[in-house]
C-alpha cells in the first residue's frame, strides 16, 4: 500500500529564482515543517515539549545557515529574504 502525500506549500524567495541550492533548501525546509506540524498534531506528548522544540529550532537554524551561505556565494544575499508577490509573477 502506497500513501500519496501532497506537496507542502513553500513560499520561495527571490534568491531561489537564480540559485538552485537555495530553492532546494527552501523545499527541504517546507518538508521538515510539514512533518513537524503532523507530529505535533498527532502526538499530545510533543505539544509543549521543550526538547522537541529545541531540536526543531536547531534544524531550522542549520537550514537557514545553508541558505545564507549559498546566497552569499552566488551574490543573491539581498534577495534571500524577499518574497515575490502574486502580482509580480506575471
Amino acid at each position: 500500500m502506497t500513501i500519496k502525500l501532497d506537496k507542502p506549500k513553500v513560499v520561495h524567495s527571490v534568491a531561489s529564482e537564480s540559485d538552485d541550492r537555495v530553492w532546494w533548501y527552501e523545499e527541504l525546509e517546507g518538508e521538515i515543517l510539514a512533518f513537524a506540524q503532523y507530529c505535533a498534531k498527532k502526538s499530545k506528548t510533543l505539544k509543549g515539549d521543550k526538547r522537541a522544540s529545541a531540536m526543531l529550532q536547531r534544524v531550522g537554524r542549520t537550514l537557514n545557515t545553508l541558505k545564507q551561505t549559498s546566497a552569499m556565494s552566488t551574490g543573491t544575499w539581498q534577495d534571500l529574504f524577499t518574497k515575490r508577490k502574486d502580482s509580480d509573477k506575471n
